[in-house]
């Protein structure tokens, strides 16, 4: 018998005033399963807002380009959704992040680190893709994988957890319309190497594993690990089915969507402090990320900076962004 995803239902938490426990659950549970679903997560105007403001993006994306025939996948959702960062800085995912990422705190993790910039056994990491992904109906399954072979190197021998995925319901997930498909307890399968080729698989025949779907409500997010197993369903429905693909990744890795480009410095230096971090305007860790005159990224938001006019560094000391 499958297995079922476990739910937890964010609403009823949240009114209560203490997240902190039910924080704690939802990453018990992804430490246990490699998935949960956080049922009414957000309210269901704010995910109509998403699409509303995405939809003139969606329009314009022709199908097909990333090999699904029926589907469309279209990002930049810091510059283009000012409603999405509800979602991109939710206090529950955040707070699954800096477990999972930041503390490295899963069961089997060997966290190494040499110089932990917020404290003995932390490391950074940040946003690393946002996406909506529009499937019309005739889409067929996306074959189930992991998240974590985009980085061509094998990390599974490394015990880390490099990134953590969310897909959140801007409409109602079923099995009839695809909701993503989750192997449960794939996240501690060990390393799987095909011997003809020496490389890890990250991609895996779906009749070989018994999968779930992820049906939940709009509003809803699933999240699991980048080692967690997965893949979008089949939409055998009429109507199409949008979802918000949210990742997160450690610092040293490259964001899998370039969030530099897809949020450039004109756009940045309006956002909240908070999604200027997530997004890498920050120097997480000794030298790294700085620019120019080893500066922190911050600085290129200034509205007088000018990295062609020399000594344009002097008009703000550096160390007054460093900590921001």
């Amino acid at each position: 018998m499958t297995q079922e995803i476990h739910r937890l239902d964010f609403k009823s938490e949240s009114e209560r005033g203490d997240l902190s426990s039910f924080n704690r659950r939802v990453f018990d549970t992804i430490d246990r399963d490699g998935a949960v679903i956080v049922e009414r997560a957000l309210e269901s105007d704010i995910m109509e807002g998403i699409v509303s403001e995405m939809q003139p993006y969606i329009d314009a994306t022709p199908h097909g380009l990333h090999g699904l025939a029926n589907s469309r996948r279209v990002g930049a959702l810091v510059a283009r959704s000012p409603s999405s960062h509800r979602a991109i800085a939710h206090p529950t995912v955040l707070d699954v992040c800096e477990r999972i990422l930041g503390q490295q705190a899963r069961m089997g993790n060997e966290v190494q680190v040499i110089q932990a910039p917020r404290g003995k056994g932390k490391y950074p990491w940040r946003l690393g893709l946002t996406q909506v992904i529009d499937v019309g109906p005739g889409q067929t399954r996306q074959p189930v994988h992991r998240g974590n072979g985009l980085w061509v190197h094998n990390l599974a021998g490394h015990n880390i957890d490099p990134q953590v995925e969310t897909m959140w319901a801007l409409s109602d997930f079923c099995e009839e319309n695809g909701a993503t498909h989750v192997v449960i307890g794939s996240h501690r399968w060990p390393d799987v190497v095909d011997p003809s080729e020496h490389q890890t698989m990250t991609w895996y025949q779906e009749s070989d594993f018994p999968t779930v779907q992820a049906s939940m409500p709009k509003g809803s997010v699933l999240i699991w690990t980048g080692w967690t197993v997965h893949g979008a369903g089949a939409n055998n429905s009429q109507s199409r089915r949008l979802g918000m693909n949210i990742d997160y990744s450690l610092s040293f890795l490259s964001q899998e969507e370039n969030q530099f480009l897809a949020c450039p410095p004109r756009l940045a230096k309006t956002l909240s402090r908070e999604m200027q971090h997530l997004i890498g305007y920050s120097q997480p860790a000794g030298a790294l990320n700085y620019f120019a005159d080893c500066l922190p990224p911050r600085y290129s938001l200034l509205e007088d900076y000018d990295v062609l006019v020399p000594g344009a560094h002097g008009m703000k000391r550096a160390s007054d962004l460093s900590h921001e």
